[in-house]
């Protein structure tokens, strides 16, 4: 069973991977929202909206988004921000107990490279997520379900004519979750084993 004590003091002694010439990049900052709970600790996940064109949709993500003009000094007020937009939740500095390695993607609307920068809070308030447009849904999802190997599957990615075989959990009702989002969550179940 995970615990957040623990996990947020691994957290204060880890030091993430920052990408250098990460400023020079289009960014995005996603926030990794975790809750403490009698059973252990959950992360809240929001399940993107259904949008032609879009190939992540119904996919399993954290709240977060673009780091734009108003957030330039700090990508995690970025991350706070389009928590607060996507899923009506209110975090800030206070609540934020580490950051996870920086990850280098493509921004996929530009085909460009970009820079996701994960940071991770407690949620010590029980608010209920209130849904834009981007959102479909969320769900809590518990850290030791993660940890179940049999719950470990594979999917296949296709990139062209072929099909890449990929990490992924299946969590019901379509929705799956990995790729980057799988990446950080394993990251982060790795600081308290």
């Amino acid at each position: 069973m995970h615990e957040l004590a623990p996990l947020a003091h691994a957290l204060a002694g880890y030091t993430p991977r920052r990408l250098r010439f990460r400023r020079r990049l289009k960014r995005a900052a996603v926030a990794v929202i975790l809750r403490e709970r009698r059973q252990g600790v959950d992360v809240l996940l929001a399940v993107r909206a259904q949008r032609e064109g879009d190939p992540w949709s119904g996919d399993m993500a954290f709240p977060g988004g673009r780091v734009d003009g108003v957030d330039e000094a700090s990508a995690s007020r970025a991350a706070c921000r389009e928590t607060a937009e996507e899923v009506g939740l209110t975090i800030g500095r206070d609540d934020g107990i580490g950051r996870l390695n920086d990850r280098l993607t493509l921004d996929h609307r530009r085909r460009a490279p970009m820079v996701v920068s994960p940071f991770v809070y407690r949620l010590a308030h029980p608010d209920e997520p209130v849904l834009n447009h981007e959102i479909a849904a969320t769900r809590w999802l518990a850290l030791a379900w993660l940890d179940e190997p049999s719950n470990r599957q594979t999917m296949h990615w296709p990139i062209g004519h072929v099909r890449i075989p990929m990490p992924c959990y299946h969590c019901g009702d379509g929705q799956r979750l990995w790729g980057l989002t799988l990446a950080m969550l394993d990251e982060l179940r790795t600081l308290t084993r």
